[in-house]
């Protein structure tokens, strides 16, 4: 028997005709699956969006924070010198 080229195509439609419903699932699934993981996907960015934007204030408060901490602590060294200097100018 030879391979005829139009007995393998009626072949192939053929298979593909009795298949059509499960590769129409097949594709269904695989569309169903791709728009869940770009939903999920851009959650996730969102989500890391609000995180980054988080961690940036905490790090800008914390970095004012420390600036008022170490300008008090200088008004306060000012002081104290202020005051010593005082003391010493009394005790002459």
């Amino acid at each position: 028997m030879a391979n005829n080229p139009n007995n393998f195509t009626d072949t192939f439609f053929s298979k593909l005709k009795e298949q059509s419903f499960t590769i129409i699932i097949l594709v269904g699934v695989m569309l169903y699956q791709n728009w869940l993981f770009t939903g999920q996907m851009s959650e996730y960015k969102k989500i890391i969006t609000e995180k980054e934007q988080l961690v940036l204030k905490l790090t800008d408060d914390e970095r004012q924070r420390l600036i008022e901490r170490e300008k008090y602590l200088l008004e306060q060294r000012d002081s104290f010198i202020d005051e010593l200097k005082e003391l010493v100018k009394n005790q002459k």
